[in-house]
């Protein structure tokens, strides 16, 4: 009797381990309520190896996401995901990250992040219309969001624009090179902007709890500001008394 249950009790766990192991992804994501501005479309296979033809972030798109789920990282409580997306041949990001997610914190780590300067800049509200030439490169080394009041806890990484450029008021406008840091400033995810670049710019970008976005600086030609975007700077309003322009959304 005790070896046929012990027998009927190996098969059950192993049933059941074979309806854990082959769970559709869609299964999974049709019991998680998603924020609005998130869209997810085409998902194929299982929790453990998933793939997402289009995650569309508010009016940013990012094609073949792929998703594997460690199996040891099971038994430490905190799960990790090992993602990538995107593709030379496609519009949008491309890169990776790896994303763990305990009870307390939700930790992004190797976060790498390749995409072009236009569809950056198109996301942005101008006070002239523009085009972005080169591509931004973010990297990060570690993000921690603490659950349990959603700000940020720690983080550490860098974004750089390399070959900077715009096409504005009918022209070709090179402006050299730009780099930010990525830190936590009062609990929000902060991108604060080197001012060693040719347009005399101190920017600081603000994401807070809630997904709130801000950004305030300034704008302060010098000598190597471009001569050929002096004809945009009455778009931004009234310099200050130390010839400053304000900057804010």
């Amino acid at each position: 009797m005790k070896k046929k249950f012990a027998i009927a009790a190996i098969f059950l766990i192993t049933y059941l381990v074979f309806l854990i192991v082959t769970l559709p992804s869609t299964v999974v994501l049709k019991q998680i309520t998603l924020p609005k501005q998130i869209a997810i479309s085409g998902v194929n296979g299982t929790i453990w190896q998933t793939d997402i033809e289009k995650l569309t972030i508010g009016n940013t798109s990012i094609e073949q996401v792929n998703a594997q789920l460690s199996f040891w990282s099971l038994f430490s409580l905190t799960p990790k995901l090992d993602v990538s997306f995107g593709d030379p041949l496609l519009s949008g990001p491309e890169g990776q990250l790896a994303l763990a997610i305990s009870r307390e914190d939700m930790a992004i780590t190797d976060l790498s992040i390749l995409v072009r300067a236009n569809e950056v800049a198109q996301q942005l509200t101008l006070p002239l219309p523009i085009s972005a030439q080169g591509d931004v490169e973010l990297t990060v080394s570690e993000v921690s969001i603490n659950l349990q009041n959603n700000q940020c806890s720690a983080a550490k990484g860098e974004v750089n624009w390399s070959k900077a450029g715009v096409v504005a008021l009918e022209q070709n406008i090179k402006l050299g090179r730009f780099s930010a840091d990525i830190r936590c400033e009062g609990g929000a995810l902060a991108l604060i902007v080197s001012p060693k670049n040719d347009l005399g710019l101190t920017f600081s970008a603000y994401v807070r709890q809630g997904g709130r976005i801000s950004g305030n600086g300034y704008l302060q030609p010098g000598d190597k500001f471009p001569k050929a975007l002096n004809d945009a700077l009455p778009f931004l309003g009234n310099k200050d008394s130390q010839g400053r322009y304000r900057l804010s959304f």
